[in-house]
């Protein structure tokens, strides 16, 4: 039985395909293989700007960088994944003013080995690859060996602003974030503070900020701690439902998966706003 809505590898493949034959939204991005897993299969990276823009405004673009399924169990997590490639690459005006001002780096699928053979947690050598960002290995775990190099190599060109890894949590409702705070500093607890404001199922007081010894090899803290980015988080989406407001006691369903994916979009656009009234509602 299926925890969750499943999402499989061919899902992805399709999905991108159909993103890539859209001749509007395929000038809306970029897509590589970033590697090849243990079995030979690609790891995509995918990168949604506007392309067609004067190479100096390109240039000064910051950057967000989003994985996810990492933990091939949590299929709800692709959901997710599945709503924000397709607001980024739609035609809203929102969409677009992200496009203008951000470059996205995207890896869909950390783990397509594991997605493929049905493993709940691991990858196809047994580990659990988000116990691994300290130190990956290039042979053994090359989906996040080249994803952390990508995220070093793009923080040479441009600024980082925030990292988000999507998950699925199998004991607790609603949506929330696991982020980073080491000190009396609040400024970490913005963007998820934006976030709650949005989104009828997303609960910051399930939020956590601390960093537990356990944790300090997964990829919001070894992207806090080592590659610098002090917003780094993992967006936990429950396999159940909500606790509060109007989707109290029902299911998430595949859209509200995806809105999900929406709302993390219109939360990058309040936190950057020139306009930081929002930003000042949650400090």
């Amino acid at each position: 039985f299926s925890h969750c809505y499943p999402y499989t590898y061919t899902d992805l493949q399709n999905d991108l395909r159909q993103l890539e034959k859209d001749p509007n939204m395929s000038r809306r991005l970029r897509r590589r293989k970033l590697c090849e897993t243990l079995a030979g299969n690609a790891c995509d990276l995918i990168t949604i700007t506007s392309f067609c823009s004067d190479p100096a405004a390109l240039r000064a673009r910051r950057a967000v960088v989003i994985t996810a399924r990492v933990h091939p169990g949590e299929s709800n997590a692709s959901w997710v994944m599945k709503g924000m490639l397709d607001y980024l690459t739609g035609p809203s005006l929102d969409a677009r003013i992200l496009r203008d001002n951000f470059v996205f780096k995207i890896v869909p699928m950390l783990n397509p080995d594991g997605v493929i053979v049905g493993n709940y947690r691991c990858s196809l050598a047994g580990q659990d690859l988000n116990r691994l960002w300290d130190d990956p290995s290039r042979k053994m775990h090359p989906t996040i060996f080249f994803t952390k190099s990508m995220m070093r190599h793009l923080m040479n060109d441009r600024d980082v602003i925030l990292y988000i890894d999507i998950h699925g949590h199998s004991r607790k409702k609603n949506v929330f974030m696991y982020g980073n705070s080491e000190g009396s500093s609040s400024k970490e607890k913005i963007f998820p503070g934006l976030l709650c404001r949005s989104s009828d199922c997303f609960c910051f007081d399930d939020c956590c900020f601390k960093i537990q010894k356990c944790k300090e090899s997964t990829a919001r803290v070894v992207a806090y701690r080592e590659l610098s980015i002090a917003n780094a988080f993992t967006l936990e989406a429950s396999f159940c439902g909500a606790d509060f407001g109007p989707l109290a006691d029902y299911h998430f369903t595949i859209r509200h998966l995806e809105e999900m994916g929406y709302m993390i979009c219109d939360a990058i656009l309040d936190f950057c706003d020139p306009d930081q009234t929002k930003v000042l509602q949650v400090t």
